[in-house]
């Protein structure tokens, strides 16, 4: 099924008017501004797709420090500070008002009902993510200052699990009884008519998906089980993913990630040292996604005075050598004048290059990149759904093959990325071949054969750590929820600060409701049952 780019979006701005007394009812609404029941279903929806995606990506582009696949170069305290997420705070709940008027407006049109159905998706799987972040967040007199509810209390986090559950039903009844499709559908777009039924099945695939994966954070055997017999999830095909284009100005709708590691003084971050060792050298050969995951800006080693670190015993890793030069978890250490020698983003998620043992000229990376930024968020994979599964499998003992699943989700993402952006990479002399990720797989699946039940669970999560970059939410979940990989090195300077179990409130969130206060980092979410300082 094809996915959208996105060139441009209409973004809408809905006021209510106020009470005035002593005039006549027509002056009382001011025929400037748009109210609710004026607005275009089609436009407020377009705004729900656009801002889930942004929020889901900004979260992921935060988690990625804690979750080493770019390094951490402050203390866990000031990555999960009461300012890191008043950004997404704010816009969850701006576009959760939007698909608020989205059903008001479907409650008396059945066209709308593929409307509401995929907003209440879209904002069950931003609510479910809020609260695995933070816990308890304003839910249900969330968004209702035309009551008089100015400062909403917090839900309780397991409580809002149960109702967004029952929401993503309704949600699949709306959509299955849908008979028209929103003019933009910018995740699954049919382009023609004749595509409508294949439309309806992937966001009805995508709910039960999201279902699974919230069931699998809550541990319900019972309701995974019954999934698992429905097996009506979503498949390679129908991979919940968001698109960007090459357009760079106006807007410049790019993959982040892809500003950043591709700017033309070089790159401002340093990819993470675990991550680059699991690619090197976790396997007997490198990971066959090495090339498509990383692209070294250089070939020229950087002088051990540029690392600054050789021989430092205070060191995991300093350096893996061969250009892919990353940098430790929580190396606090000033940045050098090294941006042109950094390893960097490569072709898959972000759209940037496939390494071919790139020459050192330092705007190579600048002048040769294959997709130009045309990369995607991965928000919900099938590949996901396998690994998921198989853990459930493992610590639950679900009706599944955890040894299928594993294996089935490893495929799934070799072909992914090795095939990604149409096979831009296919023909290079540096291709993956079949035979690399074969052996890969047979090397995972005889140590997840000869392991007990907590080493398999680690194999799994490894592997989904592996396949889940560009989420690092995926991985933020897991780690919380297992433990696993369990190859991970603690922050090297500052080792004693915890790792966070939860965000911070935002500090607008605090300063504007007196409803709700701060809690630590170390509060667990209400599916994390694991002891206090287990992870680091």
């Amino acid at each position: 099924m094809k996915k959208t780019t996105i060139i441009g979006l209409f973004f809408l701005a809905l006021f209510t008017s106020c009470e005035l007394g002593g005039f006549d009812e027509s002056f009382q609404e001011n025929p400037n501004l748009l109210t609710p029941d004026q607005a275009d279903p089609n436009f407020l929806l377009n705004n729900v797709q656009k801002e889930t995606a942004d929020f889901l990506q900004d979260l992921n582009r935060t988690t990625d420090e804690v979750m080493r696949y770019t390094y951490l170069n402050e203390s866990y305290a000031d990555v999960a500070n009461q300012s890191v997420l008043n950004g997404e705070y704010r816009r969850y709940y701006e576009f959760s008002q939007d698909a608020t008027i989205i059903r008001d407006l479907a409650a008396n049109d059945t066209k709308l009902l593929f409307h509401k159905g995929m907003a209440d998706i879209l904002t069950a799987y931003a609510t479910v993510t809020m609260v695995d972040y933070l816990g308890d967040i304003p839910f249900t007199e969330a968004n209702r200052a035309d009551e008089g509810i100015l400062n909403p209390k917090a839900d309780d986090d397991a409580t809002i699990y149960a109702t967004v559950l029952e929401r993503i039903d309704l949600a699949i009844a709306d959509i299955s009884n849908a008979t028209i499709p929103p003019t933009n559908d910018l995740f699954y777009d049919p382009f023609e008519a004749t595509n409508f039924a294949d439309q309806q099945r992937a966001w009805i695939r995508l709910a039960k998906s999201l279902k699974l994966k919230m069931l699998v954070n809550m541990g319900d055997v019972v309701k995974i089980n019954v999934l698992i017999a429905d097996n009506d999830f979503i498949t390679p095909d129908e991979d919940f993913q968001f698109q960007y284009s090459t357009n760079a100005v106006d807007p410049n709708s790019r993959h982040l990630d892809f500003n950043t590691g591709y700017a033309p003084e070089g790159f401002d971050q340093f990819i993470g040292n675990d991550f680059l060792n699991l690619l090197l050298n976790d396997k007997t050969n490198p990971d066959p996604r090495l090339r498509y995951y990383i692209y070294r800006q250089n070939n020229v080693d950087p002088s051990e005075n540029l690392i600054g670190c050789v021989g430092s015993s205070n060191f995991n890793f300093c350096y893996l050598g061969n250009s892919y030069y990353g940098r430790d978890h929580g190396d606090t250490r000033s940045r050098g004048a090294d941006a042109i020698f950094r390893a960097t983003y490569g072709l898959y998620p972000v759209g940037g290059t496939f390494d071919e043992n790139n020459p050192s000229a330092p705007d190579f990376a600048i002048e040769t990149q294959h997709q130009s930024g045309a990369g995607i968020l991965p928000i919900l994979l099938s590949s996901f759904i396998d690994f998921l599964r198989a853990e459930a499998a493992v610590s639950l003992q679900t009706n599944d093959n955890a040894s299928l699943l594993l294996e089935s989700g490893i495929r799934k993402s070799m072909n992914k990325v090795l095939n990604f952006a149409n096979g831009a990479a296919t023909n290079s002399l540096f291709a993956a071949t079949s035979e690399e990720v074969d052996a890969y797989v047979a090397e995972v699946m005889s140590a997840f054969a000869a392991a007990d039940d907590q080493g398999k669970l680690d194999i799994i999560l490894k592997e989904y750590y592996l396949a889940s970059f560009g989420n690092s939410t995926e991985s933020y979940n897991g780690y919380r929820r297992t433990g696993f990989p369990s190859v991970f090195t603690s922050p090297i300077f500052d080792n004693n600060t915890p790792f966070p179990r939860s965000f911070s409130l935002p500090e607008d969130a605090i300063n504007n409701n007196n409803q709700i206060n701060q809690h630590p980092i170390t509060t667990q979410v209400f599916w994390d049952t694991n002891p206090a300082g287990f992870i680091k």
